[in-house]
């Protein structure tokens, strides 16, 4: 639950090794947040990742998470919701990839395509029906400005990210009043 202040006590981080991501969790546990989850490939960088926001006195566990292997997404997300309340849900994964290479190999743009808008499709909708069962949560989903505005230097990645949008917005409209929070 949220402290007096408002303030999440545990967070979810889809993407953890994302910059903005971390940073975001940093603040956060200078405001308070308490445990944090970081779900994201596991690498070296996620552990390094964990590491760090231990130092800064969370409790900090990583649990592997694709982006792309929607089938996994329910039973990997229930899971860390069946372990105890999360407060926020941090999505953060995404993709830039490159505009000319996926031009030419339209695999490359389908990939990019999948993880910013079907990979946070699936696991936005997982977290928001697991925050609706515990009956409060915020679900916050990182964006781009490219999705405001379509540009021949990264139309590929824009399209997506306007997508979610979307997307998140509509998610927002259909959880008024359950006190799960979209904002995007």
């Amino acid at each position: 639950m949220k402290d007096a202040f408002g303030a999440p006590q545990s967070l979810l981080v889809l993407g953890g090794t994302s910059e903005i991501g971390l940073a975001t969790a940093r603040r956060l546990i200078a405001r308070r947040t308490r445990t944090v989850c970081l779900a994201g490939r596991p690498s070296p960088a996620l552990e390094r990742a964990a590491a760090e926001l231990r130092e800064l006195g969370a409790d900090v566990r990583t649990v592997p998470f694709d982006a792309l292997d929607s089938a996994s997404h329910e039973e990997v997300l229930c899971k860390i919701f069946t372990e105890g309340d999360i407060d926020m849900v941090l999505l953060a994964f995404g993709v830039l990839g490159d505009q000319a290479r996926d031009e030419e190999e339209p695999l490359s743009a389908v990939r990019v395509a999948q993880t910013n808008y079907t990979g946070a499709v699936s696991a936005g909708l997982v977290c928001a029906g697991a925050l609706q069962a515990q009956g409060h949560g915020s679900l916050v989903v990182l964006s781009a400005a490219a999705g405001e505005r379509a540009r021949r230097a990264d139309f590929i990645y824009g399209s997506s990210k306007a997508g979610l949008d979307v997307f998140a917005q509509g998610l927002g409209d259909a959880l008024h009043g359950t006190g799960v929070h979209v904002m995007v």
